[in-house]
């Protein structure tokens, strides 16, 4: 873990927990790779996610966090991942994300398609 680049982050009045997350992600949603950094709608994505949810009973430690972009934290919502390891567990939510994602942009190119088709573009 780079600690000079969480100390950077620190003075810019991050906690020192969420520049851990953000750092050890390497800026990155931790479910779909999005890039959170190369742009400010990116940017203004970024989420903190309970890897095991607070509901379900996940904890607030470091282990238990993800960084995470909007779509996919929402994708993700209250799922229990699966797995013994931070590693495991991850895998599974990014699976459990992907599906969700596919099947809401299938559910977007039909209604895209629709309004094309009555002129609206």
């Amino acid at each position: 873990m780079d600690e000079s680049l969480i100390e950077k982050m620190i003075d810019l009045k991050y906690s020192r927990r969420d520049e851990t997350v953000f750092v050890r992600a390497k800026g990155c949603c931790e479910y779909c790779d999005v890039n959170l950094i190369h742009n400010r709608i990116a940017w203004d994505s970024i989420q903190f996610d309970h890897i095991i949810p607070k509901s379900k009973g996940g904890g607030e430690e470091d282990e238990n966090l993800a960084l995470s972009c909007k779509v996919c934290n929402n994708a993700k919502m209250v799922f229990i991942p699966e797995g013994d390891t931070r590693r495991e567990r991850i895998a599974s939510a990014r699976n459990y994300a992907s599906k969700v994602r596919e099947n809401a942009n299938k559910f977007w190119v039909s209604v895209s398609d629709i309004f094309r088709e009555h002129g609206y573009t």
